[in-house]
This record gives C-alpha cells, sequence and structure tokens, in this order.
C-alpha cells in the first residue's frame, strides 16, 4: 500500500516532520469548509465516499479513454470499476446528466458506442480536496506548482486518473486511516471531520472558533440534526471526541488528529507527485 511519496520531492514522513505542515493542513480545511456556491447542492451529492468514488471513476476512466487509450468510458465500464450495481451506477449517472455534470456523447469511430464525458464543472468539484491537498504541499515544500493545478480541468482530470490506476492496482489510500474512511462513509462526514479538526487547531491558537453543537452544523452542512448526531455519535463511540465544556460542543480526541495529519501527509505526498507528472506530461500521451 502506497503512502506517500512524491518521486523526487518530499515524502508523507518528510513532510509532516516539516514546521509548515500543520499551518499547511490548517489551510486546507479551511479551503474545504468554505462555503458551496450557490444553485443545486453538488457538494452534498459528493459528500459520501461511494457517490464521491463513482464520480471520481468515471473521470478516471474518461481520461484514460482520451490521454491513454484506455477501453470507451461508458456504463456498464463505470458499474464495473465504481463497486455499484447497474442500477446504482445508471440512477447515479442519470441524476449527473439531470445537472450537466456528465454528457453522453457517440463514439467518433463507431455511432452506437456512448461516452460519459465528465463536465469540467464535476471535475473541479471532485478535484477539490486533491488540489488543495497540492497547495498544502507546496507550502511545506515552498515549491512554485507547475500550473495552477485547481483552475485547469484537464490536469485534474489526469491526476485523477492516474490516481484511479493506483487505487486499481494497489487500493485505496485511504483504507488505513479508520477514522477518516469510517466518517467519510457517512453524507457530509468528511467535512464534519474537517470542521472538527479545524476547530481544534483554532482552540490551540486562540482563534475563533464555530459551534461544533448539532443545529450549527447542521446548517451548515445542509443536513439534519438527527444526522450529526449519528455521526457524533459514531465517533464518541470510537472515543475520537469528548464533551466539551460549554454546553453542546466537543472537543477532538488526540488520537483523531494524529491520524487526520498522517492521512493529509499521505494525499499530499501522492497528489503533488500526480500533479507534476500531469504537468509535465510525464504520463500523458496525448496525440
Amino acid at each position: 500500500m502506497l503512502l506517500g511519496g512524491t518521486g523526487n520531492g518530499m515524502d508523507a514522513l518528510t513532510l509532516r516532520a516539516n514546521g509548515r505542515f500543520q499551518q499547511a493542513v490548517v489551510d486546507y480545511c479551511e479551503t474545504m469548509i468554505a462555503p458551496a456556491p450557490a444553485g443545486w447542492p453538488v457538494r452534498k451529492l459528493l459528500n459520501q465516499l461511494e457517490r464521491y468514488y463513482s464520480a471520481y471513476m468515471l473521470i478516471g476512466q474518461y481520461y484514460g479513454w482520451r490521454n491513454h487509450g484506455a477501453p470507451v468510458p461508458n456504463l456498464s465500464r463505470l458499474r464495473a470499476i465504481s463497486g455499484q450495481s447497474l442500477r446504482q451506477t445508471a440512477s447515479y449517472c442519470l441524476t449527473l446528466r439531470t445537472r450537466k455534470l456528465v454528457f453522453i456523447e457517440r463514439l467518433a469511430t463507431d455511432r452506437r458506442q456512448k461516452i460519459l464525458r465528465p463536465s469540467d464543472s464535476l471535475i473541479h468539484e471532485v478535484g477539490r480536496s486533491c488540489a488543495a491537498f497540492v497547495t498544502a504541499y507546496d507550502a511545506v515544500a515552498r515549491s512554485a506548482p507547475a500550473c495552477p493545478v485547481a483552475q485547469d480541468a484537464d490536469v485534474l482530470g489526469e491526476m485523477i486518473h492516474l490516481s484511479a490506476v493506483h487505487v486499481r492496482s494497489a487500493g485505496t489510500l485511504i483504507a488505513v486511516f479508520p477514522s477518516v474512511l469510517a466518517l467519510s462513509g457517512y453524507d457530509c462526514g468528511y467535512p464534519m471531520l474537517v470542521a472538527l479538526i479545524l476547530t481544534h487547531y483554532r482552540l490551540r491558537s486562540g482563534k475563533e472558533v464555530f459551534s461544533l453543537t448539532h443545529s450549527a452544523l447542521a446548517k451548515r452542512f445542509q443536513i439534519s440534526e438527527s444526522h450529526v448526531g449519528n455521526v457524533l455519535g459514531h465517533l464518541r463511540q470510537m472515543g475520537a471526541v469528548v464533551p466539551a465544556s460549554d454546553r453542546g460542543n466537543v472537543l477532538v480526541a488526540k488520537g483523531l488528529v494524529d491520524e487526520f495529519e498522517r492521512w493529509c501527509a499521505a494525499e499530499m505526498a501522492h497528489y503533488a507527485d500526480l500533479a507534476a507528472k500531469s504537468t509535465t506530461g510525464e504520463a500523458s500521451n496525448k496525440s
């Protein structure tokens, strides 16, 4: 299982040992809980691991076909690599198509075949965390990015393809971070985790914090208070959060912070490596 490593760059352990690392994690958290754009809540649709993974693989298979001659990116292939049933995959793709996040196109050499093409807006939203981790890596390493990754849908798409190839051959990076994995399985679980970690850092530095009560988190992430209670209840059972002195709030246990930092270091190293390959053309076979 690859936990990081950027070729000639900084690996996960080196990143975490750097004095700029924690501030980079704080900045990553700030980016990830920034308010969603107005309009239909695409972010809420993707803030659950199974749905996010399906969109991730949809993008990966498209860029594998477009840039590397992989099989045609269609519905049946997406079902095979997403882990969902054909009915679930079809329903999910229909939702994405309805919101113009995915387009159906005909293969030029065989009009009978249909291609699933992700929109730039879907690529940017799915790649938001990937790009933020690259930015965090650059802040620690004090390296200048080869290009503004967050602004280039094709670079993000190529990065996601390369990462998807790794996932299919070696497994996911998230699998060895059990708390992060468990929280990501809930609707808006990962953003809630990020909010908890950010509050921990803000408390430690004496900065203003936002409320972590059920009602405040429900409003921030557009979910029900009962769902917030389920997520926090899972964290309490794990011993990952404890009640705070002010009623209704919680404090994050040291073990959860440690795991989240290790997760961030692994992701920074992983995506910085892929960004370098994507922007220098190492991995691209475009015609």
